[in-house]
């Protein structure tokens, strides 16, 4: 069988059609692939010699027979290497994932211990997260300057870290139903009218919050603390019948104060003329802590389900 020169040895398939002749590239060092050779490169990015590749056949070499389904110049995946290869992944056997029942009885014994290091109440100017050591292994005092909001909001974070509280109040429709909607249970949250005489366990895992919300003298009879035990006096404006409590405190919490209260707070916790200025500059969802190792300015920053239930922040 004759061909065109330089073509001896080389078949093509038969019907494939004659194409034109075209120039050869060529390089610094001759015409490139000069000796009939093609370089193949893998998936691997290794260069392949073309003569050890099926498909591919150098002048001189016989031509696999054409058989059904042969395609010239393709690679067979049985000649790839061994990483080259697709691998056949087997299927995940159908996991099998049982159904539990518990009952509301058993669901209401569950209770996730809390952490006694610190209540997050926001975040300075530095995006910083504010901790306060609310509950300690020691009696502790706190004074809230401040209106319904701020109170409902100390009180709803001090229950997701497993604390009991109880509210004494001169208006307890406020607080009707808040220890069932917080929690969905009746014996974390006991709202009293009035100052009464009672007495609350506390553990680290399950301190006692004893909130005081009795007008503008504070407790007149402050209960007598033990460790894991907070006394939080609310103060909804602060006049000078409220100075005991304040000074009593072992930290105090503020909402924006009136230029009166200010100067009041002033004079009670010997701030200076700068601190004054900026308690009255505060925003609604601000509060500045004072006492402890240093006074903090922070953003209370209130989640959706605060926003939702007690309303925009305000005084």
């Amino acid at each position: 069988m004759s061909g065109p020169p330089g073509t001896a040895g080389v078949l093509a398939p038969m019907s494939a059609p004659q194409q034109p002749r075209r120039p050869v590239p060529t390089g610094p060092s001759g015409p490139l692939n000069a000796g009939g050779t093609s370089t193949v490169l893998p998936v691997s990015g290794a260069p392949v010699s073309g003569a050890s590749m099926p498909g591919i056949v150098r002048p001189g070499q016989a031509q696999p027979p054409l058989g059904a389904g042969t395609v010239y110049g393709a690679v067979e995946p049985a000649t790839l290497p061994e990483r080259s290869r697709p691998r056949r992944l087997r299927p995940f056997s159908p996991m099998r994932i049982g159904m539990h029942g518990v009952s509301r009885t058993a669901l209401q014994q569950i209770e996730v211990p809390g952490s006694s290091s610190g209540l997050m109440l926001g975040q300075d100017g530095n995006k910083v997260p504010v901790l306060v050591r609310m509950f300690r292994d020691e009696p502790t005092r706190l004074s809230l300057i401040g209106g319904l909001w701020a109170a409902r909001v100390t009180v709803f974070r001090a229950l997701a870290m497993g604390a009991r509280v109880v509210v004494f109040t001169g208006q307890p429709t406020e607080w009707k139903g808040f220890g069932r909607w917080a929690t969905g249970r009746d014996d974390r949250v006991a709202v009293m009218s009035g100052e009464r005489a009672v007495t609350v366990g506390a553990t680290a895992t399950s301190p006692a919050l004893l909130l005081y919300d009795v007008g503008l003298n504070g407790a007149q009879q402050p209960p007598a603390l033990g460790p894991w035990q907070t006394q939080l006096t609310v103060l909804r404006q602060l006049t000078a019948y409220g100075f005991p409590p304040v000074q009593a405190s072992n930290m105090v919490l503020m909402q924006r104060l009136a230029p009166n209260e200010a100067h009041a707070a002033a004079s009670v916790l010997k701030l200076t003329d700068e601190t004054v200025s900026l308690l009255q500059l505060l925003r609604d969802d601000m509060l500045a802590v004072l006492g402890g190792q240093a006074d903090r300015y922070l953003w209370l920053n209130p989640t959706q389900i605060e926003n939702t239930q007690f309303g925009a922040a305000h005084r």
